[in-house]
């Protein structure tokens, strides 16, 4: 998938002191749904056992959140239902201290996924921002369906809102190579390297016509040359300002690394304990 990419490398923010971090580990099984692609299932089994851990340590228990999407084609309209974990507000997963552990097996003909991690994770002091975020394909207009569902060369936009006054950036990670794409704030002459400011309690529209700082005269797209491919949207929200700047040389870059991205958002997490990240699964057929 590439469309749109803002070429930014990234830079820690200027933020309030860390807070004290704890090592802790954590594991579950998940079963495995015969709509779920093993990548999808394979990211919600990680997040379950980071979730676990900081349950474990903090004394809090996992939150499930399910969300419905519909596509429709030509030919049908589908219903899907995806369960998600999220750690509780009280705790938040800042790195892995080791490589996750994953192994696969079978229980009466399902799919289950072990999965096991350890890590640094620090408790939270205040609630979390309920942000709402809703993936659109927009078809051939504006006006989107709610999904996460997408063919090859359909338009995507988010729509945005948040109940206080923050700033957000969009990215979106390509699972099979591991590239990470800033797509919001957008690839402007005047982009400053700063987070898009948002307004409280108003909605934005990201990544088309309907945002008045959209630039481009084409629209964003997914795209694959695969039969399927699963990629992920990463919405990074703070009620601080946050910076993703240019490389030493000035030059903007078309995309960064996973690694170096990660490197970044734990220094955003660590410094700035009102930032969150929500990550949503797109599934691409081509």
């Amino acid at each position: 998938m590439k469309k749109l990419l803002l070429s930014l490398v990234l830079l820690l923010p200027m933020c309030v002191m860390a807070q004290r971090m704890v090592k802790a580990c954590g594991e579950v099984d998940y079963v495995v749904p015969e709509s779920q692609s093993q990548a999808e299932a394979k990211r919600i089994a990680l997040a379950r056992a980071r979730t676990q851990a900081i349950a474990d340590e903090f004394g809090t228990v996992v939150h499930q959140t399910t969300t419905t999407a519909m596509h429709t084609t030509s030919e049908s309209s589908n219903v899907d239902f995806n369960s998600f974990s999220e750690n509780e507000v009280r705790g938040i997963w800042i790195e892995d201290t080791r490589e996750p552990e994953i192994s696969m097996s079978y229980r009466d003909n399902l799919l289950v996924i072990h999965a096991s991690v350890c890590g640094k994770i620090r408790e939270l002091k205040q609630n979390k921002t309920e942000l709402s975020i809703r993936v659109l394909n927009d078809g051939k207009t504006d006006e989107g369906i709610e999904t996460t569902h997408f063919r090859n060369n359909d338009r995507i936009s988010v729509a945005f809102q948040s109940p206080v006054k923050g700033y957000v950036a969009l990215f979106i990670r390509e699972e099979n190579t591991g590239l990470v794409h800033i797509m919001m704030p957008y690839d402007t002459e005047n982009a400053d390297g700063y987070a898009r400011e948002v307004k409280s309690n108003r909605e934005y529209v990201f990544l088309n016509s309907q945002d008045p700082q959209y630039p481009y005269s084409t629209p964003t797209i997914l795209t694959t040359d695969r039969s399927i491919e699963n990629n992920t949207l990463l919405v990074v929200f703070s009620e601080q300002s946050f910076r993703l700047s240019l490389t030493h040389k000035g030059e903007f870059v078309p995309e960064v690394e996973n690694a170096k991205f990660q490197k970044w958002l734990h220094g955003l997490r660590v410094h700035d304990t009102t930032a969150q990240v929500e990550e949503i699964v797109l599934t691409i057929k081509k």
